[in-house]
């Protein structure tokens, strides 16, 4: 697909992720594919993105490509607000 990152963060249980990622659907749609990996994409009349987010035992690895920039940075915004620190790396 596109730019793949890992998100590394502190968080007490994967229910908190994903309760925060079911969050985001006010800004974007969301397709819930397991119960670990969830897709996001534009929502109609928007420019078109696609952002995979794969949860794992250190936090979220994202794949994604299209105009995504602005979800990306409420996406950041939600998880430095909920988990505090948040270290990106390629992956």
């Amino acid at each position: 697909m596109g730019l793949r990152q890992e998100f590394g963060f502190k968080f007490d249980s994967l229910e908190d992720v994903r309760s925060l990622l079911r969050g985001l659907t006010a800004i974007a749609s969301l397709d819930e594919r397991a119960p670990e990996f969830f897709v996001f994409t534009q929502r109609t009349g928007e420019p078109g993105f696609t952002f995979d987010c794969e949860l794992t035992s250190r936090g979220i690895i994202s794949e994604r490509a299209g105009e995504y920039f602005e979800f990306l940075g409420c996406f950041v915004e939600a998880l430095t607000g909920r988990f505090g620190v948040v270290a990106v790396e390629d992956a």
